[in-house]
């Protein structure tokens, strides 16, 4: 945990793919790997085709290069800089994995739609890639959390999945 905290906290590192594989198998223990930076987690016993399948569909996300590499979206105080692979909230950056920025812009790049946990599985992850519907709500969680109170427009559909609010939502409901 403590190295995947220092490889995400350094700008020469932070983007490196990282599987966590580890005899801790509890819910809690998944949860905090993936919140502080793991691409995937995969607990023993394992399968080593489905661990060679994890690191090639983990490797093949990292290595994709960008739908719109220049791209800038901007969504009230949050700002992504898809070309830099940066995200600024009320001008401070965030240290996101290379999970939650795809899962992120995937997200704010379609406010007000309604994305299931499918979609965005397939979308921002690869339609190959080994995760569970828990695995995005983990992944949301940590979302929520480093976005603070921009956090607030990541709004579950329960029953479904996730939607993002724009800021000029907010005026709109509630």
């Amino acid at each position: 945990m403590d190295v995947c905290r220092q490889l995400r906290a350094d700008s020469r590192t932070s983007t490196v793919p990282i599987i966590m594989l580890t005899a801790r198998a509890a819910e809690t223990d998944r949860i905090v790997g993936l919140e502080v930076g793991a691409d995937d987690y995969v607990t023993k016993p394992f399968s080593p085709r489905e661990l060679v399948a994890r690191v090639r569909a983990v490797l093949r996300r990292a290595a994709a290069p960008p739908v719109d590499g220049g791209a800038v979206i901007r969504r009230g105080a949050l700002l992504i800089d898809k070309g830099r692979h940066e995200v600024l909230y009320n001008g401070k950056p965030l240290s996101l994995t290379a999970t939650e920025f795809r899962i992120l812009e995937f997200l704010a790049s379609r406010p007000g739609h309604v994305l299931s946990r499918d979609q965005i599985i397939n979308t921002a992850l690869g339609s190959d890639a080994a995760v569970t519907d828990r695995t995005i709500d983990v992944h949301m969680t940590s979302l929520r959390r480093k976005l603070g109170d921009g956090g607030k427009q990541i709004e579950t559909v329960r029953g479904f999945g996730y939607k993002f609010r724009d800021a000029a939502d907010d005026s709109e409901s509630h």
